[in-house]
Formats: structure tokens, C-alpha cells, sequence
């Protein structure tokens, strides 16, 4: 049962990181961001700048989402996903809340409602499985050198006179 909610789980990080790859190429065909004062007199003709920039940071995030989705059981992979999708959800939320380059609608919230549910599911899911905690039979190194040490106990012959 737990491996089926491991594999849901990843499911889940695979589809936000293939929606952020949609976001990525929308940002390259459509060439206006929804970010942005929209007037036409903050935008230069041909110039979209702000478009290219989100693309690329919607991109490295769908490779640090699937870089997640594959090493969910090492803790520096997660906490690269986690911080991804954190940063997405401060940029969003401070560009609609305090910058006010654009409003509550439907490319802000719905992106901060997938992360967030990832996020939460980042942090608890791994912890719930026991991902990273040690093994019993996974020990290191040295100690299992120092186990086969002692099966080779040298037996000490008598000199025969």
C-alpha cells in the first residue's frame, strides 16, 4: 500500500512538472507573459523580455520537479523540488499581492493551489514512508568491513617440539 501512494506521488510531481513545461512553451508562442502592466506603453515592439525570463524559470523547474520524481528518496533532491516550488508561489504571489504586475486570476492562483498541495505533499509523504531513514541492512562501510573481520579469527597453532 505505501509503495501505490509512492508511486501516486510521483504521478502527482510528474504532472506539475509537465505543467510547468506547458507554461514554458506557452511563454515562448504567446510572447506576453501574464505578468506585466499591459499597456502599450510599458512594452517595447518585439521585446519580451519578461515572457523569455518566466519560460526559462517555469523550465528549470520542471527539471528539478522531475529530478524529484526520480531521487524522491534523497533528502537534498526533495528539498531542491521543495524550494522551487516555494520560490514559484512567493514570485506569483508577490507579482499579484504586493507588485500588483498582475491580478488574482486563473494563471495565478491555479499554479499556487498545484504547489502548494505538492509542497505539503513533499513534506509529509516522504517523512509518512520512512524514505530517509536508514536501513537496518543498509549499514555503512566500515561497519560491515568490521563485521567480516571478526569471522576471520586466526587460530594460533602450537609449536610441536
Amino acid at each position: 500500500m505505501e509503495r501505490k501512494l509512492l508511486y501516486a506521488f510521483r504521478g502527482w510531481i510528474a504532472f506539475v512538472a509537465f505543467m510547468d513545461l506547458g507554461t514554458a512553451f506557452r511563454s515562448y508562442i504567446e510572447r506576453r507573459s501574464f505578468l506585466g502592466d499591459h499597456t502599450d506603453t510599458q512594452f517595447i515592439e518585439g521585446d519580451y523580455t519578461i515572457s523569455r525570463i518566466i519560460g526559462m524559470y517555469c523550465l528549470l523547474k520542471a527539471i528539478a520537479l522531475v529530478h524529484c520524481t526520480l531521487y524522491i528518496h534523497y533528502r537534498p533532491v526533495v528539498s531542491m523540488g521543495g524550494c522551487s516550488l516555494a520560490l514559484t508561489m512567493v514570485l506569483y504571489a508577490s507579482e499579484a499581492l504586493y507588485f500588483r504586475s498582475s491580478t488574482l486570476n486563473f494563471y495565478v492562483i491555479f499554479p499556487c493551489v498545484l504547489n502548494s498541495i505538492t509542497l505539503i505533499g513533499l513534506i509529509y509523504i516522504p517523512r509518512r514512508l520512512r524514505l530517509w531513514e536508514p536501513s537496518s541492512d543498509m549499514d555503512d562501510e566500515n561497519s560491515q568491513l568490521l563485521k567480516q573481520m571478526t569471522g576471520f579469527k586466526r587460530r594460533r597453532t602450537k609449536k610441536q617440539i
